[in-house]
């Protein structure tokens, strides 16, 4: 990961300027990938033309570096997972877990060809509303199983603009990733090891990233 060294322009108080840039590899385990055009009929209960999956993982881990206008600066891992565990049969949940991590491995190549984590990741489960403690172990390649070959990399520009509460938000973000498929285990503390078996994810490199707050002007 590259860090950035150069100084930020001065900015007036009214103005927030965040600079950033990191690895990062997302990976989600159990969620109906979306069918362009109408939605299908509903194939069982449940909200929605799905059926609740058994398991629904989102795993995203960081490993990032910012800076802000006023010369603070940030830099560290953090992951972030989402955990829900539902019955097949009632569609009742069992487990609805979001936690994150400030002190996990997590390693990437630096060609994006691979990544790897270990986490133990703390929070709270909405279901039994108590403190809830995982162990997340995942691995990421980007070779396409069935050509043996790297996926290539994509690499994109962006600029994404937003409204919130009075303020005017525009991201630059400049990015390169690899579709990988990642898999693993989780291991609930005092229960049971839940395996992910291999699914779509992908291995991504934040080049630069901007974002910049103005303050709208009163209505």
């Amino acid at each position: 990961m590259i860090a950035l060294t150069s100084p930020l322009s001065a900015a007036s108080s009214s103005h927030l300027v965040l600079q950033f840039n990191g690895l990062t590899a997302p990976a989600v385990w159990g969620a109906p990938l979306p069918i362009p055009g109408p939605n299908p009929p509903s194939s069982g209960p449940g909200p929605g033309p799905f059926p609740l999956p058994p398991l629904l993982v989102l795993l995203i881990p960081v490993d990032g570096h910012m800076m802000t206008s006023s010369g603070i600066r940030m830099r560290g891992v953090l992951v972030t997972g989402i955990v829900m565990m539902t019955d097949p049969i009632t569609q009742l949940p069992t487990m609805s877990f979001i936690g994150n991590s400030t002190t996990a491995n997590f390693q990437v190549d630096n060609r994006l060809t691979a990544a790897s984590l270990n986490a133990t990741v703390n929070g709270l489960d909405l279901v039994s509303l108590g403190p809830r403690t995982l162990t997340v172990t995942v691995t990421w390649t980007a070779q396409d199983p069935l050509t043996g070959k790297l996926n290539p990399i994509i690499r994109t520009n962006s600029e994404s603009h937003f409204r919130t509460g009075g303020f005017s938000l525009v991201m630059h973000m400049s990015s390169q990733m690899r579709f990988a498929i990642a898999s693993g285990t989780i291991t609930v503390q005092n229960g049971p090891t839940i395996p992910l078996p291999p699914s779509p994810a992908a291995i991504a490199k934040v080049d630069f990233g901007t974002i910049t707050s103005v303050p709208l002007p009163p209505p």
